[in-house]
């Protein structure tokens, strides 16, 4: 795989926690509105009641350009790559750029799950400090910071309906998680 063979970003690493970071990137797998909303109400979040000065988002889209949702713009503070900014190792080659030679204070890559493109840019990044979910089938380490999954949670039943919970409650509940961790570190 090229993303083990490459080298890891030369950065300044820095501990900081949610209540100390001026500037937060956030990285995610585009599935659908919903989730995009969810993710928009976090930035919001993290800028209004946080008080986090800049924050931006960055998302991979599964798709080629034609496929592109409708309400994916991009913005000084949000932008997307998709298939066909990839290269043949499926290395972002285009829309990356500044996302990655910016240095946050915090960059967090919000799945739960390996994605590679997003891989890519997380190991590039000069993000001063890199959370992820932890990822032990992954093999390549270039963060500072890794939330466990609570497993216990993804396995309960709903109680109304019997199903599974969904993976977008999965998804909110690590990130609530992760949330109450960094917003606890007292990193100066």
């Amino acid at each position: 795989m090229a993303l083990r063979r490459s080298k890891a970003v030369n950065r300044e690493r820095k501990g900081c926690g949610l209540s100390n970071a001026h500037s937060i990137g956030l990285l995610y797998l585009e599935r659908d509105h919903a989730h995009y909303r969810v993710v928009k109400d976090l930035a919001k979040y993290l800028h209004d009641e946080v008080g986090v000065k800049k924050i931006s988002m960055l998302s991979y889209v599964d798709n080629d350009k034609k496929h592109i949702p409708g309400w994916l713009v991009k913005k000084i503070d949000s932008g997307y790559f998709c298939k066909s900014d990839l290269n043949w190792y499926g290395k972002p080659i285009k829309e990356v750029e500044s996302f990655i030679d910016y240095e946050f204070d915090l960059l967090l890559d919000l799945e739960l799950d390996p994605v590679l493109p997003l891989k890519h840019v997380l190991m590039q990044s000069k993000a001063k400090m890199k959370v992820v979910a932890a990822q032990p089938q992954w093999g390549v380490v270039d963060y500072d910071f890794q939330v466990i999954r609570d497993e216990k949670f993804d396995n309960l039943v709903n109680d109304k309906d019997g199903e599974f919970r969904s993976s977008l409650d999965i998804w909110k509940n690590h990130m609530d998680m992760t949330f109450r961790i960094l917003s606890e570190m007292n990193i100066q």
